[in-house]
């Protein structure tokens, strides 16, 4: 569904809907004033002519005096509205003091314990009015009636003017609606033009001219996403080109050797934890390998000579795989001399153990200077650490260069942490 349609079927109705109630309202309140109005009034004239019947000592003489009654009928008269006035005698005979003979017939309404209203009714003819009833003291009670039909036809006059309203509240919601979805459909559609142009690498629609608010600050932001996308591309093309300047090829063999050589982590190495980390400007030839067969294991450290260092590079991965295959077949001693021969291998360590026969926390390395025998006086005096935690201390400690190796009793690694 589109967002016009939308729109439509959600603000016009709406408009209908609370003009619709509030002219209903205001109909049912209207009506039910003006019927208390009339009701008031018909029982003030039933009141008043009960009041004239009370102090009278015989009320038939009185009613039936022509001087009398010529005086109530004039002060009916000047009753605006007044349609029947009727006074029913203790005996149930109904006085016509003003109003048509046959309005008002006997047994019609009963008499009230007090002032009150009967309900608007119609008569034989048709014509609605509103009825007023008082007792008299000595019996009987009086009938006063006012003209309804006033009344209802300014109640016509109001329905139609709340006809008309909600009519025009109609009209005024649906012109909002269509005004709103326009304008929405008409932001949305230049921000998404602003979308294709930046994903096109084209220029973009100005942003000021945006007349929603929320519309600009998005167009805005997606703005800034732009530039801060192209600055930072930007600043990855430069990153690459100066990289791309100073790279040779010690500087691509020592990246490649990363990758080829990860750090190495094993905590079931025939029953011992092993640990080996390239540290620092580590040399291009160097290299790490451990070899499992069974219940026995080895770990060799070494650092392969050549007449470059991609040579260097590729003579330590020659190495590690044949040592990894091949130095549990057999003598271990035998395995590196072949090794030192084909490989060109220029400084070596190694140890081996079994599970029956576990290694002692012993370090391995090719570090320069006396940072190798620091880290091994490291180890004798941490002996709890695992082979983890204890390259992690060393190379912040020392911070050396070269390659580096723990081996301990799988039981040593209860004390890390």
């Amino acid at each position: 569904m589109s967002i016009r349609r939308t729109f439509l079927l959600l603000v016009a109705p709406l408009f209908l809907l609370l003009a619709g109630v509030n002219g209903a309202l205001l109909y049912a309140w209207e009506r039910a004033e003006a019927e208390r109005g009339l009701a008031n009034q018909a029982i003030a004239a039933a009141v008043t002519t009960a009041a004239f019947a009370d102090v009278a000592d015989d009320l038939a003489r009185a009613v039936a005096d022509p001087v009398r009654a010529a005086g109530l009928r004039e002060a009916a008269r000047r009753v605006e509205g007044l349609t029947g006035l009727y006074i029913v005698t203790p005996a149930g005979r109904t006085v016509r003091i003003a109003g048509p003979p046959s309005a008002q017939g006997p047994g019609t309404f009963a008499r009230p314990q007090g002032p009150t209203a009967a309900p608007i009714g119609a008569d034989v003819p048709g014509q609605r009015r509103a009825t007023g009833l008082a007792p008299i003291a000595r019996g009987g009670f009086v009938i006063a009636q006012i003209d309804a039909e006033p009344m209802f036809a300014r109640m016509r006059d109001l329905q139609r003017l709340i006809l008309i309203l909600v009519g025009a509240a109609g009209l005024l919601g649906l012109a909002l609606a269509l005004t709103i979805a326009r304008l929405i459909v008409r932001e949305l559609a230049r921000n998404s033009a602003t979308i294709g142009a930046i994903r096109a690498d084209a220029p973009a629609d100005d942003v000021d001219g945006f007349a929603i608010r929320e519309t600009r600050d998005l167009a805005l932001a997606v703005r800034l996403m732009r530039t801060s996308v192209a600055g930072r591309l930007a600043r990855a093309k430069h990153e690459l080109s100066r990289r791309d300047r100073e790279r040779d090829e010690a500087a691509s063999a020592a990246a490649y050797r990363d990758t080829a050589f990860p750090p190495l982590a094993s905590g079931a190495a025939a029953g011992a934890a092993v640990a080996a980390r390239m540290l620092g400007a580590a040399p291009p030839g160097a290299f790490h390998a451990l070899c499992v067969a069974g219940d026995r294991a080895a770990l060799v450290v070494g650092e392969c000579g050549g007449e470059s260092p991609s040579a260097a590079l590729a003579q330590a991965l020659a190495a590690r795989r044949f040592l990894e295959r091949r130095l549990l077949d057999g003598s271990p001693e035998a395995r590196l001399a072949q090794a030192r021969s084909a490989f060109g291998i220029d400084r070596l360590a190694w140890t081996a153990w079994s599970r029956a026969a576990p290694p002692a926390a012993q370090v391995l390395g090719l570090l320069d200077g006396d940072d190798l025998a620091r880290a091994q006086a490291y180890v004798a005096r941490a002996p709890g650490l695992s082979p983890d935690a204890v390259i992690d201390d060393v190379a912040a400690l020392l911070r050396p260069d070269g390659l580096l190796a723990v081996v301990a009793p799988g039981s040593a690694q209860a004390g890390e942490g």
